[in-house]
């Protein structure tokens, strides 16, 4: 490793990071600052700590071996003596069926077993490496590197489960700690084996994509020590900002037959690349680019990045295009100014331009543009409504045929899509993953919550926010159902007979041989065959869905599962991982929105997402300026704990009764005398007792209707109501939250000369996480024709399906 470089790239960092000085300087800022580290009393982020990498990594292409070094510069932001160094080992999790990874995941990656292609990495070496000043003076003053060899002290850690074969962190100790301020220089040697792909990183082929490869550094939170958790089946990556200098040493393969440069993408940009002879290529990397790095954002930050991933195949195509925020603004003028209500006309809400560059491979080029648009969208919207991206480039990564357990993955400055054959922009595949894996350079890249504890705090913030703007910028999905791998618009009404059990019933079915061990399958599964029974263009209906009511949809999968405030390895299942961290936040979200209003969700988001730039908030953290950023004087200290940190669900509903006043019978009070009279003394018709609903004579007796609200559940929220009346006129009132609790239910009454036509809770779509919005709405007159058409569909369907097993598909 080249120290003397390292350093120059420390000295040039130190330029534009006045607030990193190294040394004694540190420590006496940290001598006169004793609040270093520590929350500040406006609720501003502490100072934090800073990691710089400069790796040299060499890849046997053959073996999918890497042998490398790292020099690692940590400054310990906090006011804590640290006398330790933790670390994550990433691949160990698929180096044995034991690990805590693959044991959390019954030994199953993808719904794969896993019996080959492990990965792994060992520590070859450590030493804390020690500058000192040597003879001369002034700039050619030599210095004086010492190296403390920290190898023996290795030992590795399972501090979540105690699992002696998981190998995914281990500490070295320092022979002195760490003083508050101070900045310290390691140097690690290691090798990795690469896995086969099928979870987030790895190889196909040539096809690379090679994150969480380095020994990772932790993040040590003061007070609290190192939070370095193990590489959990449900869980990603917690760690500190800094800047990457990567070098690679690549077979030459991956150099551009034709001279145009590597077939390379990664975090930040590529600065150079060589070609050493006829067999090997360097290419070296830096994240962010230095040009990045010089520039301070609105925020008052430089830029920064807390990991590095890169990827490389001979078969990518690289395709590029500049995003222009202004082109986006001429076609979403409305969404342009409601950020401007939101934030003030003085907000410079202008983007810069970014170089787009998406790795497609050659059987999906015409899908290279739909990618980039996709990017841009997110780049546009996250940028519009949480603070523009801080980088001059992108890379989208479209994984290699047979790779797919790369794709849907972040990392800073770079990201991996994931599509398919013959799809269309109507089936938002690629277009979906991709807007979510570009938002997570905002939730989770900008932002760095630690997603171990808190992965509702990327993944439920950027599913909220995905669907937002996939909404707008491509509208419904269209559903489709695949046979062969092929795409055919449209869906099956019903499920078959059985509830679908016997659609296959024909398929599976063998016949054995007598005398003989074999048997015959006359009848084998095809998707031809599933073609031919469902006949498509008969009976297929079509559905669109709106992305946000799918995040509604999801919720409702596990509501009451876990609390949303969970640590990712401790929900009861995956199922309760996978909608508390993606669907019941979204949904939670938009409530929120619904109750504080767009404008000022906007400006909390967005008062959030600044602040926190470059930090590493907890839940308390993002509510606390949320509170503060939107301008509400509502407290919502109840809704953060009943939505966020509790179980609860609720449930809105409304029925309505109404009939014509009767006439009087029977004795009534003279209001003079105070004699009773009879009233009424002939009976009433028939036809009086009970009025035909459709009567709308206005000079008969006065409408009585009556409307009943009702809650069940223990989540509350203040709740819209809308009548409207017979005659066109509508009435609006609000069930309050308060009422609510001191009563699950309410009653209005009114008296009129025309009816109640339909009532509509939450007509304005506040709520979205009514249990059972199907009694959300009554209306006078009820849709006799949907069911009967419906109804004739799913009957045509199974009466085709049933004929077709009778004649045994002829």
């Amino acid at each position: 490793m080249d120290l003397g470089k390292f350093a120059d790239v420390v000295r040039e960092r130190d330029r534009h990071f006045s607030f990193r000085k190294i040394g004694k300087a540190a420590v006496a800022l940290a001598l006169v600052a004793p609040w270093l580290g520590a929350q500040a009393s406006d609720g501003t982020p502490p100072a934090s700590n800073r990691v710089d990498y400069e790796i040299y990594a060499r890849l046997d292409g053959d073996a999918k071996r890497i042998t490398a070094s790292e020099t690692i510069r940590w400054t310990n932001g906090t006011s804590d003596e640290v006398s330790t160094l933790q670390f994550h080992l990433y691949l160990n999790a698929f180096s044995n069926n034991r690990s805590t990874h693959l044991h959390e995941a019954k030994g199953k990656l993808r719904g794969h077993k896993v019996k080959e292609g492990w990965g792994w990495s060992r520590i070859t070496g450590a030493n804390l490496i020690t500058e000192a000043s040597g003879e001369g003076t002034g700039e050619d003053a030599a210095p004086v590197v010492t190296k403390d060899d920290l190898l023996a002290s290795l030992a590795y850690l399972a501090p979540d489960d105690g699992r002696e074969e998981d190998r995914t962190v281990f500490e070295l100790s320092l022979p002195r700690a760490v003083e508050p301020g101070e900045t310290i220089a390691v140097e690690i040697e290691w090798q990795s084996q690469l896995p086969r792909v099928r979870r987030r990183t790895g190889y196909k082929d040539d096809f690379m994509l090679v994150a969480q490869w380095f020994p990772k550094l932790g993040v040590y939170e003061e007070g609290e020590g190192w939070n370095t958790h193990q590489f959990h089946m449900n869980t990603e990556f917690y760690s500190d900002y800094g800047i990457y200098d990567v070098t690679l040493d690549l077979p030459a393969a991956y150099q551009a037959v034709d001279g145009g440069g590597p077939k390379v993408g990664s975090s930040g940009v590529i600065v150079s690349s060589e070609l050493k002879g006829d067999e090997r290529l360097m290419v070296r990397m830096i994240a962010p680019s230095p040009e990045d790095q010089r520039h301070e954002d609105r925020t008052g930050n430089f830029a920064k990045v807390h990991d590095f991933t890169w990827t490389a195949d001979p078969k990518f195509e690289i395709h590029e295009k500049t995003f222009k925020g202004r082109t986006w603004e001429a076609e979403f003028r409305d969404d342009v100014e409601l950020a401007k209500r939101a934030f003030g006309e003085e907000a410079d809400l202008q983007l810069h331009n970014v170089e787009i560059r998406a790795l497609i491979h050659p059987e999906r080029r015409d899908q290279a543009e739909r990618h980039i648009k996709a990017t841009e969208a997110a780049l546009f919207f996250y940028g519009l409504w949480f603070g523009e991206y801080p980088y001059s480039q992108i890379t989208v990564v479209d994984p290699a045929w047979g790779g797919r357990g790369a794709g849907g993955m972040e990392y800073p400055t770079i990201f991996t899509a994931g599509t398919r054959m013959f799809t269309t922009p109507e089936m938002h595949r690629p277009e979906g993953v991709t807007v979510h894996e570009a938002g997570h350079q905002f939730w989770y890249g900008l932002v760095g919550n630690n997603e171990f504890e808190t992965a509702w705090m990327d993944e439920g913030f950027n599913s909220y926010t995905d669907s937002e703007v996939m909404w707008r910028v491509y509208g419904a999905s269209k559903a489709t159902t695949t046979y062969s791998g092929y795409p055919i618009f449209g869906e099956r009404v019903a499920r078959g007979p059985g509830g679908g059990k016997y659609l296959n019933m024909l398929t599976g079915s063998k016949i054995p041989i007598p005398f003989s061990k074999y048997s015959l399958e006359p009848f084998r599964a095809s998707g031809f065959q599933s073609y031919w029974r469902d006949q498509p263009s008969l009976h297929f209906v079509q559905r669109f869905s709106d992305p946000r009511w799918g995040d509604r949809r999801g919720y409702l999968r596990a509501p009451d599962s876990d609390p949303i405030d969970t640590p990712a390895w401790k929900y009861v299942d995956g199922a309760s991982y996978g909608t508390n961290s993606y669907p019941r936040t979204a949904a939670v979200l938009r409530t929120l929105r619904g109750l504080v209003g767009e404008e000022a969700f906007l400006r909390g988001m967005r008062h959030y997402a600044e602040t926190w730039r470059y930090q590493h908030p907890y839940p308390d953290d993002f509510f606390a300026a949320f509170q503060t950023g939107s301008g509400v004087e509502l407290n919502l200290d109840w809704y953060w704990q009943d939505f966020f940190r509790g179980t609860g669900t609720g449930d809105w509903s409304v029925r309505v009764s109404q009939a014509r006043e009767s006439k009087p019978r029977g004795y009534f009070a003279d209001p003079e005398t105070g004699e009773f009279v009879r009233l009424g003394s002939e009976p009433e018709p028939e036809s009086e007792e009970k009025p035909d609903s459709d009567d709308k004579e206005e000079d008969g007796p006065p409408w009585i209707s009556e409307v009943n609200l009702r809650h069940s559940g223990s989540l509350y929220l203040p709740l819209d109501v809308r009548v409207n009346f017979e005659n066109g006129e509508k009435e609006e009132f609000v069930w309050t939250r308060e009422s609510q609790m001191e009563r699950p239910w309410m009653e209005r009454e009114w008296i009129g000369r025309t009816k109640i036509a339909s009532v509509v809770i939450d007509p304005h779509h506040k709520i979205w996480i009514d249990m059972d919005m199907s009694n959300n709405q009554w209306f006078d007159e009820a849709d006799s024709i949907a069911a009967w058409r419906w109804s004739e569909r799913a009957f045509s369907q199974v009466a085709r399906v049933l004929q077709w097993f009778s004649r045994m598909g002829g």
